[in-house]
């Protein structure tokens, strides 16, 4: 995973909430600069349930437009939810996955504040929430999927017109860098490895329904790739390092050259 592409601090009179100081420090912190507490209202704060059911979000998606001119009105949203998902994934699943930790989540409770140009930033939290290091990976992370990333898909996939599982494909991409960073740099813990094999290797969860962020990733000629294209390409950037498209296109150069 690589850091925001915007490096955020907290603001003055807010705090960061449960143990992400401690989990992201130096140049790790604008990680954790993405959640914050008691944070004064500001412009382009919205709660994120009024984001959701509103106008919101077309608006937030037609301002980021602006950073891409002519480009691929599905890509803008593409790239936007990457933003989204990194800037919620990386912290909340590193404070569940390291100390059993669990945010106040709900759509109701939390305000996201966007750059002026509708970039998602940071989640405000009503507050800091608590460990819970005796809840298993489902009880702690089916909340999060369900009560928070399933309407958020729902809404950007409607508003972007994309395809539902490329937008989950975006999150679940990310969850997995993220728990696959936290075992480089924790250790192989029995909660990370839990937490990493019920979020992207478990195909149905415990009440039978299918688990929408499994096997967001392949591994093809030693390189590991994201399943489906997030369509970065069509903002006349660079493919991802694990853009299908382009390792595809890489391993055909190859077996020519060879």
């Amino acid at each position: 995973m690589s850091l925001p592409s915007r490096s955020l601090s907290a603001p003055a009179g807010a705090s960061l909430p449960g143990p992400l100081a401690d989990l992201f420090p130096g140049d790790l912190a604008a990680y954790a600069a993405a959640l914050t507490v008691a944070e004064a209202p500001a412009p382009y704060h919205l709660t994120l349930a009024a984001l959701l059911d509103g106008p919101g979000l077309a608006a937030a998606l037609a301002r980021y437009a602006t950073n891409y001119p002519g480009a691929h009105a599905k890509a803008v949203a593409s790239t936007w939810s990457k933003l989204y998902f990194n800037a919620l994934l990386v912290p909340v699943l590193a404070a569940s996955a390291a100390c059993g930790w669990c945010f106040p989540l709900s759509p109701r409770s939390v305000v996201l504040r966007t750059g002026a140009d509708g970039a998602p930033e940071r989640f405000i939290l009503t507050d800091e929430g608590a460990a819970q290091p005796g809840l298993d990976a489902a009880a702690r992370l089916l909340p999060l999927v369900r009560g928070h990333l399933a309407p958020v898909v729902e809404a950007i996939a409607r508003d972007g017109r994309l395809a539902p599982r490329l937008v989950w494909n975006n999150a679940a991409v990310i969850a997995e860098q993220t728990l696959l960073q936290c075992q480089t740099l924790l250790g192989d813990a029995p909660r990370i490895a839990g937490d990493l094999a019920f979020l992207c290797a478990t195909e149905t969860w415990p009440d039978r329904l299918a688990n929408p962020l499994f096997r967001p990733t392949q591994v093809v000629d030693g390189v590991r790739q994201r399943r489906l294209c997030c369509l970065r390409y069509r903002l006349r950037l660079d493919f991802c390092a694990d853009c299908p498209l382009d390792c595809t296109q890489r391993a055909a150069a190859q077996r020519k050259a060879g």
